[in-house]
């Protein structure tokens, strides 16, 4: 049996980084970019009006002036013909400002009657005008290689021309959920049966970090798990929730064996989870959840999710645990380190109290609480005290 630490770190070392993607760049959110990118442009492109107006040369507008409107210039178009002075033009925004002009006074500050445009005030020269490359130089770099794209990058990168860029790769996940007596929820609950509540719950989190996976009920036969953990290993994760304890119908360890598939690790000293699995074959990441639910859910934030990030090349991975203040006594009573369902509460500082439950399968213990508090091996933690603990939220 190897340490809750030890375990991570042993997951943490066989998640090798997948090769980088291209990716569009509106499926670029979440992904980690793996390149430099530059901009090939200035941005804007050319002086363009801000508003909706009139382009003059400023020195010739003061409070009375009327000049003669030459015609219009549309966003997408360009006026082709000299301006006199003495003149101006008509312009929408984002349409380029024709040459020789430096300013734009916006319409509602004009006048115009039989093509002559009445000025009530002045204006400074470059007055709502976006000038070429104000925003962005040509040669600028845009984001970095290990940036964790998110939404308010994606318009930048579209705005230099981008439509796809490099980034890491998720990983394919299989999900696989043992046992004879679970089934789909939505379907008739047969005697002596209950609904498949990991499944879903495993799935959901998978999306929180952009994977799809679909659960797959296997009964516990061994010739049934043998022929679908088989196909499960092609992906890049292969997920177990089930069958990896002592029992006469834990057969999971075995068929894996059997397929090929090396053990790394079975046990850890943690409650829950204590029978968590891990093994590879190849460049898969097999795990083996215990059943209980809120042992899946733990397991898939100290091991799994943080395996996710570093496949998928962030540098970010590792299980995020913060140091908080416990506003309630936590007295595990096990020589295990102990994952406590607690609530989390962001004040001046975290504080932490537990949820009360029933054990590991107390699933609404586990809707009602958002974060795990940790205790050392057979210790405890007195109220006041301060404790590490994990969040969901």
């Amino acid at each position: 049996m190897i340490s809750f630490e030890l375990a991570i770190e042993t997951v943490l070392k066989h998640a090798a980084v997948l090769p980088a993607v291209k990716t569009r760049v509106e499926d670029a959110v979440g992904r980690v970019l793996l390149e430099n990118i530059r901009s090939g442009i200035d941005m804007p492109p050319f002086n363009k009006s801000a508003v909706d107006g009139y382009a003059v040369r400023a020195a010739e507008v003061a409070p009375g002036t009327e000049l003669g409107n030459l015609g219009l210039v549309q966003a997408g178009e360009a006026f082709n013909w000299k301006v006199p002075p003495g003149a101006c033009v008509k312009i929408m925004t984002g349409a380029p400002v024709p040459p020789g002009l430096d300013a734009v006074v916006m319409v509602e500050d004009t006048l115009e009657q039989d093509g002559l445009v009445k000025f009530e005030a002045g204006i400074g020269k470059g007055a709502n005008i976006a000038l070429r490359g104000e925003d962005i130089k040509k040669g600028r770099k845009i984001l970095g290689r290990g940036t964790l794209i998110g939404v308010s990058h994606i318009a930048a990168l579209a705005a230099v021309g981008r439509s796809h860029v490099m980034t890491g790769a998720l990983p394919v996940a299989s999900l696989i959920n043992t046992g004879g007596e679970i089934v789909a929820p939505g379907a008739k609950l047969g005697r002596n049966r209950i609904y498949n509540s990991n499944g879903p719950m495993l799935a959901a989190l998978l999306k929180t970090d952009g994977i799809n996976a679909a659960p797959l009920i296997v009964r516990d036969d061994e010739k049934r798990l043998r022929t679908v953990l088989g196909r499960a290993l092609k992906a890049d994760i292969l997920l177990i929730s089930g069958g990896v304890s002592m029992g006469d119908y834990d057969l999971v360890p075995a068929v894996l064996k059997a397929l090929g598939v090396k053990e790394i690790f079975h046990k850890v000293k943690v409650r829950p989870g204590k029978p968590m699995f891990f093994g590879m074959k190849g460049r898969t990441l097999v795990f083996g959840i215990p059943g209980n639910p809120v042992a899946n859910f733990m397991a898939y934030l100290a091991y799994i999710r943080p395996a996710i990030r570093k496949m998928a090349g962030r540098v970010d991975y590792a299980p995020e645990f913060k140091d908080g203040v416990c506003s309630s006594g936590f007295e595990p009573k096990t020589p295990r380190r102990a994952l406590v369902l607690s609530t989390v509460r962001a004040k001046t500082a975290y504080t932490l109290a537990e949820v009360s439950n029933n054990g590991s399968a107390d699933i609404l213990a586990l809707a009602r609480a958002n974060g795990f508090t940790m205790v050392k091996e057979g210790g405890s933690v007195k109220k006041n005290g301060k404790a590490e603990f994990i969040s969901w939220e």
